[in-house]
């Protein structure tokens, strides 16, 4: 179970609040999934959130300076 984390374990994790996660899968951001043994516990996969915690490289526009 190592695999997957519960919203609030993910919003902590990413030190968000955990409307931002429901945000994140209702904008197709992260997949949810559903507890086997209870179906109320929503989950999501850990690679899923560490992937969208990775930086990334910010894309300069042509014309403007970086700051």
């Amino acid at each position: 179970m190592d695999d997957f984390l519960t919203l609030q374990q993910a919003a902590d994790l990413m030190r968000v609040h955990r409307i931002t996660v429901w945000r994140l899968v209702r904008d197709s951001k992260l997949r949810m999934y559903q507890a086997e043994t209870n179906r109320r516990v929503k989950l999501v996969k850990r690679t899923d959130v560490e992937a969208l915690m990775r930086p990334r490289p910010i894309e300069v526009e042509e014309g403007k300076a970086a700051a």
